[in-house]
């Protein structure tokens, strides 16, 4: 009798298909976190599912031949395949939220690492790999073709100054300085109503020139002289960088991934030092979000937060690892990504919440400096 009405409780689509639906979680959690093939015994002896070990080994069968679970061996216990982790990401992205004692502590962690401002994005990618364990990515979108719209100087202190350039396409780029020498915001405004008229308009590409051209070489501006050689390096880098991407925590790949698992870390290792191949495939991850962000602004959700798993990434080199990515947005526009690179067996309800708050951190910081130059 208690077979038959188990039988009667499976012809149940909705039942079936949620007991189909727990028991896929269940065998890809515990293998995220053990990094060992899910066995039906196991199932039956923690999982707590309340059915017998033929029907669980039944709905693995099923789940097998329909790609979401694969067997290493014969008689080894089920993996999950890159459909198994979309399944499984795909379900936790709707039912998980970020616990208010985690986002308590990314919020105090981050405003802790950001106080230099000098190495804000570069602060942002190391952050994102603390809290993870994983290497944690910023990516910059490409400006240098544009033409800049205006360029904001504003005083942060006596020795501090932060560049804010607006450029035509709706871009902007920030970048912090600290100065050897005091400089007073009369100076900082004077500076930059300056800058302004020589600057606006020009490319991108021809800004360290004219700041040389102009300023420098005339050597009539003395007094702020260490301000206008951190720009002219500033503007330099932009001019050779099509893109800005900061890679902070690799080492913590190497630490979490198996023994056995050298060919791996050989194959990420080569892809990162060819960095136009890992900027070409963010640069893909940053359109995506932006779609992604653009339809959620009905929705009243700040971010779409991308995960792409394995061969999802369309690099031969990423087929055993994943990206969680976010882009962070000013006035609407996306001008950069946040995100963590790791291995396909990680804590992908974490991994979520900690991209999705520092974009939403990257974003207030931005904001505030905007706010900021206002009341300057």
């Amino acid at each position: 009798m208690i077979a038959s009405f188990e039988i009667m409780r499976v012809l149940k689509p909705e039942i079936a298909q949620d007991r189909k639906n727990r028991i896929l979680n269940w065998v890809v959690y515990n293998y995220v976190s053990t990094g060992k093939p899910v066995s039906s015994d196991v199932i039956a002896s923690r999982g707590g599912f309340k059915v017998s070990s033929a029907t669980i080994r039944s709905i693995l069968k099923e789940l097998e031949d329909t790609g979401y679970l694969f067997q290493a061996h014969t008689s080894a216990g089920r993996i999950p395949s890159d459909k198994g982790y979309r399944a499984y990401v795909d379900n936790i992205t709707r039912l998980q939220k970020l616990a208010a004692i985690e986002k308590e502590r990314v919020e105090e962690e981050y405003e802790r690492r950001v106080e230099e401002l000098d190495g804000f994005l570069k602060a942002t990618s190391r952050v994102i790999a603390d809290l993870s364990h994983w290497a944690g990515f910023v990516m910059s979108a490409d400006i240098r073709d544009d033409a800049i719209k205006r360029l904001d100087l504003i005083s942060l202190g006596p020795r501090s100054i932060l560049s804010v350039l607006f450029a035509h396409s709706g871009i902007i780029k920030h970048a912090a300085f600290s100065l050897e020498t005091v400089f007073d915001r009369n100076s900082v405004r004077n500076l930059s109503s300056k800058l302004n008229k020589r600057l606006k308009d020009a490319p991108v590409a021809d800004a360290a020139k004219i700041i040389w051209r102009e300023f420098l070489h005339k050597g009539a501006w003395a007094a702020e002289t260490g301000l206008l050689k951190k720009l002219l390096d500033y503007f330099n880098n932009l001019s050779r960088d099509s893109d800005l991407v900061y890679l902070e925590g690799l080492s913590r790949i190497y630490e979490n991934l198996e023994t056995g698992d050298m060919g791996n870390v050989r194959e990420i290792a080569r892809v990162l030092e060819e960095k136009d191949k890992f900027s070409r495939l963010l640069k893909e991850r940053l359109k995506d979000c932006s779609a992604g962000n653009s339809a959620l602004a009905v929705s009243g959700k700040r971010h779409a937060v991308n995960v792409t798993i394995g061969s999802e990434n369309h690099i031969r080199e990423f087929k055993n690892f994943s990206l969680v990515s976010s882009a962070y947005c000013m006035n609407a526009r996306a001008v950069g990504l946040v995100g963590i690179l790791g291995d396909k067996r990680m804590e992908y309800p974490k991994m979520i919440s900690i991209v999705d708050s520092v974009s939403s951190m990257v974003e207030d910081m931005l904001s505030g400096w905007d706010k900021l130059e206002l009341e300057n």
